[in-house]
């Protein structure tokens, strides 16, 4: 009986003298292992008002307290009532805000919108859900195909896909026509 008391308190007092360091603990507490991950995953966003946005992805992982969505390698699609395709796009990475649908897209991103046959590349965007709209980060550059064999290549690009509308601050190559 006094080995197994004995035993108890060895332990006990080995239980309490681990703790984790300062610098421990403050990476065990940032650390945030995702709500639900999925691999080679298709979604389905219906928000309701609008058709449903298909995605194809290498990766998922969704944030619910932070309302947020990791996705890397990203082909999303959009197709109307009657199945014609209405805009197709691809991002290396994205980080998506799920309760306004706002996304940062990165690493060859491309989104083309039909049946306007617009094209636009860049590196990285900016998707605006509540505006539906595109807009480029920084200085990177982003190239507008339209028109079948027409390009715009330039910087500060906002493209509001609802009303059609792409403005440029800075145009590198090409003409916009009016």
């Amino acid at each position: 009986m006094r080995k197994k008391l004995l035993g108890m308190i060895l332990a006990s007092f080995l239980f309490l003298s681990c703790s984790l360091s300062p610098e421990q603990e403050a990476f065990s507490r940032s650390f945030t292992l995702p709500d639900l991950s999925l691999r080679n995953a298709t979604y389905v966003l219906d928000r309701g008002n609008e058709p449903p946005l298909f995605v194809i992805a290498d990766e998922i992982d969704l944030y619910d307290q932070t309302h947020k969505a990791i996705i890397r390698g990203l082909h999303f699609s959009q197709e109307d009532e009657e199945g014609n395709l209405i805009l197709t796009g691809h991002a290396e990475y994205a980080e998506v805000d799920t309760e306004y649908y706002d996304a940062e897209l990165s690493g060859s991103v491309t989104l083309e919108k039909y049946p306007e046959q617009l094209l636009i590349e860049a590196e990285a965007l900016s998707w605006l859900g509540q505006d539906e709209t595109l807009v480029s980060k920084g200085e990177n550059p982003v190239t507008l195909h339209y028109e079948n064999d027409k390009s715009v290549r330039g910087t500060g690009m906002t493209a509001t896909l609802a009303t059609f509308t792409v403005t440029f601050s800075t145009v590198l190559e090409g003409v916009i026509s009016q």
